[in-house]
């Protein structure tokens, strides 16, 4: 049993090492269009069908407008001048799902010198390759703008809470202030507060006096009328 799984584990392996393996290494492949086998060349790409499409479309424009054959799209056009000045047919077809993907391109042999076609096959693996080379460089360049983008987002929102956060401690530090003040305020209040209790008592104690003192008063004013109406 243990050697089943072994086995398996090791076919999951080597199927993962080839798939990365023919991502970047471009294959001679050929594909049979228009009643004959056109030779191309092919490489795995780490992105989905739709992304690959969208950037083999900028990648080729200089090979002008394509139409349709057998599933491949064809381009007439001269592919690289400095090699061969005339025009010949290219084909190019991608392949693949949600995850990866596959690009072909090849050239029609019918009509180049037998010397040149090599030349321009060669032109034609680095130029797929080249292709390979910009998807990684494009999607690498992405993350480092993604990156850049966040940082800058972060350093933002860090400067910003640093704001709030001197705001909150200048306006602390005046609470603060404030706070102080209304206990020393408080703290007077208070002392104040036991001098009128103190001041109150003695007050209460001058007024009992004085209140028998009027008293005696009062009696003695009485005492001097009733006197004086007995004086005839």
């Amino acid at each position: 049993m243990r050697k089943i799984c072994s086995g398996i584990f090791l076919s999951a392996i080597l199927l993962i090492n080839l798939e990365v393996i023919a991502q970047g290494q471009v294959l001679q492949k050929p594909h049979y269009l228009l009643g004959m086998d056109v030779q191309g060349y092919e490489i795995g790409l780490p992105f989905s069908k739709s992304e690959a499409d969208l950037a083999w479309n900028t990648y080729s424009k200089s090979w002008g407008r394509s139409e349709a054959t057998h599933g491949h799209k064809s381009y007439e056009t001269v592919f690289v001048e400095s090699v061969y000045g005339e025009k010949v047919l290219l084909f190019s077809e991608i392949t693949g799902d949600a995850k990866s993907s596959k690009v072909w391109a090849g050239i029609d042999p019918q009509g180049i010198p037998k010397e040149t076609y090599p030349k321009l096959q060669k032109e034609m693996a680095d130029y797929v390759y080249g292709f390979y080379i910009k998807m990684r460089k494009d999607a690498a360049q992405k993350q480092i703008d993604d990156a850049e983008r966040a940082a800058s987002f972060l350093s933002k929102s860090y400067e910003e809470l640093k704001r709030e956060e001197r705001k909150d401690l200048k306006n602390q530090e005046k609470n603060n202030q404030k706070i102080q003040q209304y206990e020393m305020e408080l703290k007077q209040m208070r002392q104040d507060s036991v001098a009128y209790i103190k001041s109150l008592e003695v007050i209460n104690v001058k007024l009992d006096s004085v209140y028998v003192e009027a008293e005696k008063v009062k009696k003695l004013v009485e005492l001097y009328k009733a006197k004086l109406e007995e004086i005839e």
